[in-house]
């Protein structure tokens, strides 16, 4: 049978078009290899105990304190009267008290409002989750001569249940501003419907104005991020809608919804915390879901809505949080850990280049019931390492980074 040209055309092209995918098949499954080869090769982590005399740990806030260029801990303990701060003499800590009674500490901040290069602290204390009995005080904390010395106090709120305290630059001009969120509105356990305020105050003025009353039910987590890298921030939050983005555009906060989180009914619905994290130039979110939830879930960019992809199901009171980029290789980690029976530390690899399959390695098997977990460098060598406080552990542990074995 004679083919003619036109066919013999079609085939070559046919031919050449499936030898084309498969050699990007093939490319795409080499380029997956790699990753998830590299993805294995985690920093080798050695465990320090900083202090195992807390009475319940609860955040922490990495800030140099003394000016020496080193990170130094501030360690909130929600059932102390006293807040103390671990100043960074590496390989060792000293401890310092800052604040005196203080009880029912929760939540503290820092950023240099005075621009003489030591942080002022604000902190939130007197928690309680129902407003009937949460006094909310907020202090702004600053240092004298001495930093090793107790801090002047000065209150300049008091909000019922408040929870979180963070700084954001909202106008990328360096002058941040001081968020407070209290964790419910009007009335604990709160229903769906239930709006919780977000409250800004200017240093000096500490008048306090309304961001958005745009959460409902439980807000557990603001997280102020440079959303395209830019210096305005914006912010993020988790409450029972899920996950929201603020942004100021000159007159206004603009909420945009991201994800609405846990679809199971209230009060298993939503989310509890969040990060954002990179792999290369793409853009993912790290939650915690539901509040106080037993997921970890991955959030990843899609043309029209985010993809949710469930990574774990199975902790007891998810509460610690961390992204960073532990290996140095230009893709963001999660570290996570929750205060529940069986507590453990983990950290997350993804092993693709979008973020939607991830390796877990234990970091911590039932040493610290971690409330919180943040990723910096610590040792002075360029190596960012983790720390983590623990709630019923009653500790604080550094895993310093010890680089990869060659």
């Amino acid at each position: 049978m004679r083919i003619s040209g036109s066919a013999r055309h079609n085939r070559t092209l046919g031919a050449l078009i499936r030898l084309g995918q498969r050699l990007a098949f093939a490319c795409q499954a080499w380029l997956l290899l790699c990753i998830s080869l590299h993805a294995q090769d985690l920093p080798r982590f050695r465990e320090h105990m900083i202090t195992d005399e807390l009475k319940l740990g609860y955040q922490l806030v990495a800030a140099d304190l003394n000016g020496d260029g080193q990170k130094d801990l501030i360690a909130v303990d929600e059932a102390a009267a006293q807040l103390v701060w671990f100043e960074n003499q590496h390989p060792a800590w000293k401890r310092h008290v800052l604040a005196v009674d203080v009880p029912r500490q929760l939540n503290a901040d820092c950023w240099d409002v005075d621009g003489d290069g030591v942080p002022e602290v604000v902190l939130a204390y007197r928690f309680e989750p129902s407003p009937e009995r949460s006094v909310g005080n907020i202090v702004f904390l600053q240092s004298g001569v001495d930093v090793r010395q107790p801090w002047t106090a000065r209150e300049i709120d008091r909000v019922p249940t408040a929870h979180r305290v963070r700084w954001i630059d909202p106008e990328g001009n360096g002058k941040k501003v001081l968020l407070v969120a209290p964790v419910v509105g009007r009335r604990y356990l709160p229903g769906f419907d239930d709006p919780v305020p977000i409250y800004v105050y200017r240093p000096g003025q500490w008048k306090r104005e309304t961001l958005s009353s745009q959460p409902q039910g439980v807000l557990h987590a603001i997280s102020p991020v440079s959303w395209d890298g830019g210096p305005r921030q914006q912010l993020l939050t988790a409450s029972y809608l899920g996950l929201h983005r603020f942004e100021w555009t000159g007159s206004q906060w603009v909420a945009t919804q991201i994800a609405k989180g846990d679809p199971s009914p209230c009060p298993k619905c939503g989310s509890g915390e969040v990060r954002l994290g990179h792999i290369g130039e793409n853009r993912f979110l790290a939650a915690i879901e539901p509040w106080h939830g037993n997921q970890v879930v991955v959030y990843v960019a899609e043309p029209q809505q985010w993809k949710r992809v469930v990574i774990e199901d199975k902790m007891d009171n998810g509460h610690a949080l961390a992204v960073g980029d532990l290996d140095g290789d230009g893709r963001d980690e999660i570290v996570w850990g929750f205060r529940g029976k069986g507590c453990k530390l983990w950290i997350l690899q993804a092993t693709d280049a979008r973020g939607e399959r991830w390796k877990k390695t234990v970091l911590d098997d039932g040493g610290i019931a971690a409330a919180d977990c943040v990723i910096e460098d610590f040792s002075g060598d360029g190596k960012p390492d983790v720390i983590a406080i623990g709630a019923s552990t009653h500790n604080l542990k550094l895993y310093e980074n010890a680089g990869k074995l060659r």
